[in-house]
């Protein structure tokens, strides 16, 4: 029993975790005279598969479309912001999500206890304007992933189960931006880790930006990523996994 509940735990705890996950790429345009801040509230619809470990059991298959992550969200949360000073940018985007759903043994007539998921991503990161619309960039992104079951009879099933790990890795890249006519604006992103705790794991964007509003100073961005993550920490939890899907966000540029 035990060990399923583990089993389910590891397979939520990727799915969850790569549903809604930093960074985006919106911005606005390069301009290295520019003094400005972007803010960008966004969702990433992302599908994943790959494989999984929890402790010691064998590593779990993962196929989940994002309909799978959606059907238990509690509340999400994904800001990107740029603090941008003549060819500088700084950049923080954090993450926040909250499941809960139901942890149901598979035994007739017994209830299901809670299965609670909190998960932080935050990504810190600087870029450096060398040409008119390239920025070569860098940063650290920093995981922290906890989920519990509690609530199940006791005995004869098990007390309340904690799964916990976080991990940081530094990666480098560069963006580019580049304008489609007046109203269109084309953004992509290509980073790789470097150091840090994953193995291996690199990232591709590619945005189409529709710019509103008489000033200008706002987008729709419309784009799509692909993202591979592969990250081990012996004995407590482990992923090889592939991430891809389209990006929907707004942009205020101040």
């Amino acid at each position: 029993m035990k060990d399923q509940i583990f089993r389910t735990l590891g397979a939520t705890l990727v799915l969850l975790t790569l549903g809604l996950m930093s960074p985006a790429v919106m911005a606005q345009s390069f301009d290295k005279e520019s003094n400005e801040i972007v803010l960008t509230p966004y969702l990433w619809a992302t599908a994943i598969s790959g494989t999984s470990t929890v402790g010691t059991l064998p590593p779990l298959d993962i196929d989940a479309s994002f309909s799978d992550i959606l059907d238990n969200l509690n509340f999400a949360m994904s800001l990107h912001t740029e603090f941008k000073r003549g060819p500088w940018v700084f950049v923080i985007d954090p993450t926040y999500i909250s499941i809960e759903m139901d942890a149901a043994p598979p035994i007739p007539n017994v209830q299901p206890g809670t299965m609670g998921v909190d998960i932080w991503i935050v990504e810190l990161w600087a870029g450096y304007q060398f040409h008119d619309n390239w920025e070569v960039i860098g940063g650290a992104r920093y995981q922290d992933q906890d989920i519990s079951v509690s609530g199940l009879p006791n005995p004869p099933f098990v007390p309340p189960i904690g799964v916990s790990d976080d991990w940081t890795d530094w990666f480098a890249g560069v963006r580019f931006n580049s304008n489609l006519g007046e109203k269109w604006l084309v953004v992509g992103r290509a980073d790789v880790v470097v150091a840090g705790d994953s193995d291996t794991g690199y990232n591709a964007s590619l945005f189409f930006n529709r710019r509103v509003g008489q000033k200008g100073n706002k987008t729709l961005n419309l784009g799509y990523r692909y993202m591979v993550d592969d990250y081990e920490n012996p004995g407590t939890y482990a992923w090889d996994i592939t991430q891809n899907g389209p990006i929907v966000g707004f942009t205020w540029v101040f």
